[in-house]
C-alpha cells in the first residue's frame, strides 16, 4: 500500500548462493569377537568396498560407532590402520563396529 505523497523505493538485494562444499568418505566395518580391543584393517568385514581406517591427520571429522551407538572420544584411540577401544568392558560378540571418516574439501 502507498501512502500519498511517497514513492516507494525498492532495491534489490543480492541473494548469496550458499557454497556447496564436496566431501567423500569412507567406512570401516569389523564385527568384535567379544575379546579384543584392538582392530586393525585386517578385522574388516569383506564385501562392502573401501574398508580401512584412515590416519584421523588427513580426515575432517571420525565417528565411531559400537553396535550403532555413537562413541565419545574418550572411549576410542584412532591411528592409521589402527582402532584401540578404551572402555572398559569388550563388546560382545557379534557385535558391529564402525568408522565413519569424513573428508570436506574447500
Amino acid at each position: 500500500m502507498r501512502r500519498c505523497g511517497r514513492k516507494s523505493k525498492r532495491t534489490r538485494r543480492r541473494v548469496r548462493r550458499p557454497r556447496v562444499l564436496k566431501a567423500g568418505s569412507t567406512t570401516f566395518y569389523a564385527l568384535s569377537d567379544g575379546k579384543k580391543r584392538i582392530y586393525t584393517n585386517r578385522d574388516g568385514v569383506q564385501g562392502y568396498g573401501v574398508n580401512r581406517i584412515p590416519n584421523p591427520r588427513t580426515v575432517s571429522l571420525v565417528n565411531v560407532l559400537v553396535n550403532g551407538v555413537l562413541q565419545p572420544k574418550s572411549l576410542y584411540e584412532i591411528k592409521s590402520g589402527k582402532l584401540r577401544l578404551l572402555s572398559d568392558d569388550v563388546p560382545a560378540e557379534g557385535v558391529p563396529i564402525i568408522v565413519q571418516s569424513i573428508s570436506i574439501f574447500a
